[in-house]
């Protein structure tokens, strides 16, 4: 899942409710996410549906718990809603990737991996989470080349750098899957 951090600015609020307000508490659940705290994350993330339910950012967030958690169906449902709210968010699309190849539909977590690159090209996760699913589709040539481009976006990217190490190991190119695996 991408390793984007939380955006500042969510769907517009009810003019009633401070928009920083609805940024604290999202804030608040991003730090109890990141500590593994997923019930408090996800209460912290409700709240701010109670107030405004196509909130993008809660619904993306709150979808990465479900996906976390192996809510698949309920990860897609979710993290589509928050597309709707923000058809041009990177991180939406490239986290919807990973969901969609959960659930065997490995030419829709292409196409929306393809669509985060698309808006943000430089995104290592998105080129990773591509990655992914060109390996599972078969695709392991592919898949390579996305593993390399977003480890040149991102050397320390050590997930990416596993999974081309997977990847060249089952294509037969074992001396280059160490290097990876050594990285």
């Amino acid at each position: 899942m991408a390793r984007k951090k939380a955006g500042k600015k969510g769907a517009g609020a009810q003019p009633d409710m401070p928009q920083e307000f609805l940024d604290d508490i999202i804030h608040n659940g991003v730090q109890a996410h990141r500590a593994g705290k997923l019930s408090e994350a996800e209460a912290l993330y409700r709240q701010v549906l109670d107030i405004q339910p196509d909130h993008g950012e809660a619904n993306h967030l709150l979808g990465l718990i479900a996906f976390q958690i192996g809510k698949n169906d309920q990860a897609i449902q979710l993290i589509k809603k928050a597309i709707r709210a923000n058809p041009d968010k990177a991180a939406f699309h490239a986290n919807l990737g990973p969901a969609l190849q959960k659930k065997g539909r490995l030419d829709d977590a292409v196409a929306s991996c393809v669509r985060a690159i698309e808006l943000e090209p430089d995104y290592a996760e998105a080129h990773a989470n591509l990655g992914s699913a060109f390996h599972a589709r078969g695709n392991l040539d592919e898949a390579v080349a996305s593993y390399r481009r977003a480890i040149a976006i991102d050397p320390d990217f050590a997930e990416a750098h596993n999974n081309l190490g997977n990847t060249l190991k089952d294509l037969g190119r074992f001396e280059e899957a160490l290097v990876c695996y050594r990285h």
